[in-house]
C-alpha cells in the first residue's frame, strides 16, 4: 500500500461508519449520576456583594470558578474570580 492509499482507506472507513482498530470512539457518558451543590441564602448574599465590588472596581464581573470540597464534617465552598485573581471563602462553619 503506498502512502496515498492509507489515508484514502481511512476516509472510506469513516464515511461508511466503519473504523480502524486505532480509531476507537470514547465511551459514552454515564447517565443517571448527577451531583448538585447549592449555596444558602447567606452565602448567596455574601457572594453577590463581593461580585458587585468587583464590578465597581473592574467594570465587569468576569468569570468565576466554584470550588466545593468536603472536610469530612462539612462542605467547604470557595469562589475564585479569574478577573481579580482573588478567592472568597463562603464556608459556613456554624452550619456544620
Amino acid at each position: 500500500m503506498d502512502e496515498y492509499q492509507e489515508p484514502i482507506k481511512k476516509m472510506y472507513l469513516r464515511i461508511n461508519g466503519e473504523m480502524t482498530d486505532r480509531e476507537i470512539p470514547p465511551p459514552p457518558p454515564k447517565k443517571g449520576k448527577t451531583k448538585t451543590f447549592t449555596l444558602d441564602e447567606d452565602q448567596v448574599k455574601k457572594l453577590e456583594e463581593w461580585q458587585e465590588h468587583i464590578k465597581a472596581i473592574y467594570g465587569s464581573y468576569g468569570q468565576y470558578e466554584y470550588r466545593f470540597s468536603s472536610s469530612g464534617i462539612g462542605q467547604m465552598v470557595e469562589v475564585y474570580s479569574q478577573l481579580t485573581k482573588t478567592t472568597i471563602d463562603l464556608t459556613d462553619v456554624d452550619k456544620w
